[in-house]
C-alpha cells in the first residue's frame, strides 16, 4: 500500500507542477513595443472601436497616450494639456479613453486624478479632456490599476501586500473631490486589471494573473502563472475578446497573449512579499530615481524581478514535494495502524 501511495503522491505532484508550467507555456508573444518613446509601458487598453491598443508611460512623461496596431507599431499619439504626476493605468470604455494619474509612491497625495478623453483619435495632436479627482477614505495609497465597468463604474485597486478595491461614486463630480469606498480585498501587489465580458475581473501581479468575481465579494475564483517579464505592469483583453494581453515596462518590451485563467489550482497562491525594489507597504512600493539617485539600475531591477519569479515557482515545487511527503507519511501511518489491528 505504501508504494502505491508514493506513486499516487508523486503523480499528483507531477500533475500540479505540469499545470503551472503549462499556464506559462500557453503564453505566446503577441507583439513587441519597439518605439523609443515607450520605455515604461505601465498600462494597456483595448479600443475595439478603432481596432487598436492604447498604452501610457509611467511617471516622467507628459500627458499623452500612444496608439498601437496589432503588431505593436505606434500609429499615432493623443495628448492633453494637464500636469500629470504619476500615470499608471489606461482604460477604454464607451468611446472614452481613461488615463489614470494614480501613482503615489510616498503616500502623500490628498487625491489622485483620472482624465477622460472622449472620442480619442491618434492624430498626434492634443484634445480637450475632463477630469475626476478621487480620494481614499482611509488616507493616501499607491495604486497602479484602474477598472472601468461596462456601465462606466470606476474602481481603483491599491498596490501592496494587503491591497484593496475601491469604488468611485456612481455620479462623479468634475468640480470637487470624490470620495472612494472600499468594497473588497485585492491580491498582493496588483499592477493592472481588466473587466472581462462576463463581468468578472482579471488582475495581474508580477508573478500571477487572478480572476475575481464581484458577485462573490471579489473572491479569487481562478489563478494562473504570469509570463516571465522584466516588470509586468499591464493587462488588457485581446481585440477579439478571447484572450488576455500582458505587457511589461522596459525598452522593446514584449506583450504576451495568454488564456484567461479557469482554475484556482493552476498557479500557487501569491505571497505577501513584494518583488525586489518594492516595499511591503503600498505607500513605498517604488522609489523614484530622483529620490534615490544611487539606487539600482533598471537592468538590475529587471534581473531581480525575474529572479523573484523563478524563486517563487521553485518554492512552489518544493511546497508540492513537501505535501507529497506528508501524504505518504499519512498513508504509512494508516497502513501500519491497520497492520497492528490485524495482528491482534
Amino acid at each position: 500500500m505504501v508504494p502505491s501511495l508514493l506513486v499516487l503522491a508523486l503523480l499528483t505532484v507531477c500533475l500540479l507542477i505540469g499545470s503551472t508550467q503549462r499556464a506559462a507555456a500557453e503564453a505566446t508573444v503577441a507583439f513587441t513595443i519597439t518605439d523609443d518613446r515607450i520605455t515604461e509601458s505601465s498600462g494597456l487598453a483595448t479600443d475595439t472601436d478603432a481596432d487598436l491598443y492604447w498604452t501610457v508611460n509611467d511617471s516622467g512623461d507628459s500627458g499623452r497616450a500612444f496608439a498601437l496596431d496589432q503588431s505593436g507599431e505606434v500609429v499615432g499619439t493623443i495628448g492633453f494639456r494637464a500636469e500629470v504626476v504619476d500615470v499608471e493605468a489606461v482604460q477604454y470604455a464607451d468611446n472614452t479613453l481613461y488615463i489614470a494619474d494614480i501613482g503615489d509612491n510616498d503616500a502623500k497625495r490628498p487625491f489622485v486624478t483620472v482624465y477622460l478623453l472622449a472620442d480619442p483619435r491618434p492624430n498626434n495632436g492634443t484634445t480637450l479632456y475632463r477630469s475626476v479627482d478621487l480620494a481614499y477614505p482611509d488616507g493616501p495609497h499607491d495604486a497602479e490599476t484602474l477598472l472601468v465597468s461596462d456601465t462606466g463604474q470606476l474602481y481603483l485597486i491599491t498596490k501592496g501586500a494587503k491591497g484593496g478595491i475601491y469604488q468611485a461614486p456612481r455620479d462623479l463630480s468634475h468640480s470637487s473631490v470624490n470620495t472612494l469606498t472600499r468594497v473588497g480585498d485585492a491580491p498582493p501587489f496588483v499592477t493592472d486589471g481588466q473587466f472581462l465580458a462576463d463581468g468578472r475581473i482579471a488582475v495581474r501581479s508580477y508573478v500571477d494573473i487572478s480572476v475575481l468575481d464581484p458577485d462573490q465579494g471579489f473572491t479569487v475564483v481562478a489563478r494562473a502563472a504570469a509570463p516571465s517579464q522584466p516588470q509586468g505592469e499591464s493587462l488588457t483583453g485581446s481585440l477579439d475578446g478571447t484572450r488576455l494581453l500582458a505587457g511589461s515596462e522596459g525598452k522593446a518590451s514584449k506583450v504576451y497573449s495568454l488564456p484567461v485563467p479557469t482554475a484556482i489550482g493552476s498557479a500557487p497562491s501569491p505571497g505577501a512579499t513584494p518583488p525586489p525594489g518594492a516595499s511591503a507597504s503600498p505607500d513605498e512600493s517604488k522609489t523614484s530615481a530622483a529620490a534615490d539617485p544611487g539606487g539600482d539600475s533598471a537592468a538590475d531591477e529587471e534581473t531581480d524581478i525575474n529572479d523573484t519569479q523563478g524563486t517563487s515557482r521553485s518554492g512552489t515545487v518544493a511546497a508540492l514535494l513537501v505535501a507529497a511527503a506528508v501524504a505518504v507519511a499519512a498513508g504509512a501511518g494508516v497502513y501500519f495502524a491497520r497492520g497492528r489491528r490485524s495482528s491482534r
